[in-house]
């Protein structure tokens, strides 16, 4: 095991080697893996990592974990990169680095799980494309690696030690002091909020003010007469 890796004591690492760490936390929850239990996929240059979740809310509520995965990732780049990179959100899933796409968190969630049901478990995955050098081309997805944007000095397990802590963090919050605090954090580090938008899920196009996040993380879209709601879960699947 990497000697940098420094994980709070809830989380049960399992390392595998290069493989889907999504998959994998899948299948362990599938058949009942603890919750916490922290899949990490050792590949070169990239951060891959999953984490069980079991809910205590209905699914329709707990996505929203995936904000306070986004925050926790953001404080974790921001805490081992340069001073003056700018870490940036992108909704529905993306973090910014200098405005270029670096990272990003994905749900996974049992497939008969329903909206307004507590699901049996959620897979939180977050990826990051460190590069092995500056002029490591970016994974198919990403529109700049870290090495790339000047960061280095830290590697994978750095970051995951990190990530792990500042997720532990506002999932931690979010369940104390509800969403308000994560969603006003998110949309503060959200350059697009505020400007027009032209957003596509599935076949239709959208256009809009993007004006917030509703109580369900869906993207509101204020238009001329009224404001348009992009659900979450639908963007994400598209």
């Amino acid at each position: 095991m990497d000697e940098n890796l420094r994980l709070p004591p809830i989380f049960h690492l399992v390392a595998i080697g290069r493989k889907n760490a999504a998959a994998e936390a899948c299948r362990l929850a599938k058949r009942g893996a603890d919750p916490a239990t922290l899949v990490w996929a050792r590949r070169d240059g990239f951060l891959d990592c999953a984490v069980v979740l079991s809910p205590e809310t209905p699914l329709a509520e707990a996505r929203l974990v995936l904000y306070a995965g986004m925050l926790g990732l953001g404080d974790a780049l921001g805490a081992l990169v340069p001073a003056g990179t700018d870490v940036t959100y992108r909704w529905p899933n993306v973090l910014e680095v200098n405005l270029a796409a670096a990272a990003r968190l994905s749900l996974a969630v049992p497939p008969q799980a329903r909206a307004g049901e507590i699901p049996a478990w959620l897979v939180l995955r977050a990826e990051a494309a460190l590069g092995l050098d500056p002029d490591s081309k970016p994974p198919a997805g990403f529109g700049t690696t870290l090495r790339a944007e000047g960061c280095a000095g830290f590697g994978a397990a750095d970051l995951l030690g990190a990530y792990s802590r500042h997720l532990l963090t506002w999932i931690n919050r979010w369940m104390a002091d509800g969403f308000d605090p994560v969603r006003a954090m998110w949309l503060r580090h959200a350059p697009a909020h505020g400007e027009t938008l032209r957003v596509t899920v599935g076949d239709r196009a959208l256009r809009g003010v993007f004006d917030g996040i509703g109580d369900d993380g869906a993207m509101l879209l204020r238009g001329p007469k009224t404001v348009r709601r992009v659900a979450l879960d639908r963007a994400l699947a598209g």
